[in-house]
């Protein structure tokens, strides 16, 4: 094999791995997002009851304040081991990969596919007390 071959044959192996490693990474995250979407999903919903829960209890044990609101504040509060959960998952999933848009996009995805119509994506935002 000529020297000229060589190096074109290198250079070709170069341009195809050069090529490759910018390409690799989104199929990769796309099969991520896939899999863990459901659980992701999970979490969210999870985390995003517990606040809620956690900012009404709160509410009412200031503005009325007794032995059963402050129950239920410390209810709510142990329900925040949810988010603890749901951090977790969350950087775990960063740490093989996915980065916060990905992050992002599943959880939109998760809402999306179990709310139905306006008003229950519109219930699942709103923090009522």
């Amino acid at each position: 094999m000529s020297r000229l071959n060589r190096y074109g044959a290198f250079f070709g192996f170069f341009v195809a791995g050069f090529i490759l490693a910018q390409v690799w990474d989104m199929p990769y995250r796309k099969l991520l997002k896939s899999i863990y979407l459901t659980d992701y999903g999970e979490h969210v919903f999870l985390c995003d009851n517990a606040m809620r829960q956690h900012f009404i209890s709160k509410s009412r044990v200031v503005n009325e304040p007794n032995k059963a609101n402050v129950n239920s504040l410390q209810s709510a509060e142990v329900g925040l081991l949810d988010c603890h959960e749901y951090d977790k998952f969350r950087k775990s999933l960063i740490s093989f990969g996915l980065n916060e848009n990905d992050l992002s996009e599943m959880g939109l995805k998760a809402i999306e596919s179990s709310r139905t119509d306006l008003s229950t994506l519109v219930k699942q935002h709103e923090i009522r007390y």
